[in-house]
Formats: C-alpha cells, structure tokens, sequence
C-alpha cells in the first residue's frame, strides 16, 4: 500500500480492536513497522478515547518508501496529552510506550479545536 487512508470510528473502547485490525491489514503483516504501528494505535486510540470528549476517532495511515506516519484525531475534549511513566501507576504508559518506539511523535491542537495526535516509525 502506498499513499494516505483515512477512517473515522465511533469512539468507544470496543472500536480500539478495530482500529488496530484496520491499520494491521492496511500495512500487511510482513511490513517492517507493522507491528510498532499496530501497539501505536492501540496507545493513541485508546487515548483518544478516554480523553477525547466527542463521538469520533478519526485514523490516518500515510505509508512512505522509509516510513509511516499515523494520526489519531480526536474532538480535544479533555485537554491536552501529558507524559506520565509510573511503573507501578494503574495507566499512562501510552505516551512513554510512543516515545520508545517512534521516530517522532507529537500533537497539535487543530483550528477546530480538535486534538490531532501523530507519529512517524520508519520502516527498517
């Protein structure tokens, strides 16, 4: 797969699993970062889920020669990520697991208000 797919989701805890099987079949199981963006997605979805405030998650998978870049966008409802590593914390594991494993990652806050929240891994 080459280029840009994007998808909107229902933003609920059950649509995590479809989430990552939509970003799973995009890459193809023998593709170099697919396991990276998968674990991402879970991450960064979830996120948007539990923070994000609205009914929406949308997904965008844009797939280079040496990378791919993931942007989760959510409705910004609930402020904005904050990095947190307590390993013996109940949650905030996402922001730390997305640093480790992407090559960049950020966020931005959109015109609309809505929380865009992205990262590149490169396909090694």
């Amino acid at each position: 797969m080459a280029g840009e797919q994007r998808r909107v989701f229902t933003a609920s805890p059950e649509q995590v699993r479809v989430a990552r099987g939509w970003v799973a079949d995009l890459l193809g199981s023998d593709h170099p970062a697919a396991d990276d963006c998968v674990l991402l997605v879970s991450e960064t979805f979830t996120n948007a889920v539990l923070h994000g405030g609205g009914a929406r998650v949308e997904v965008c998978v844009q797939v280079g020669e040496r990378a791919v870049r993931v942007e989760v966008i959510d409705d910004g409802g609930r402020g904005l990520p904050h990095y947190v590593d307590d390993p013996r914390g109940e949650g905030g594991r996402g922001l730390p697991i997305l640093r480790a494993l992407a090559k960049e990652w950020g966020f931005e806050v959109l015109l609309d208000e809505r929380l865009r929240v992205w990262f590149r891994i490169e396909a090694e």
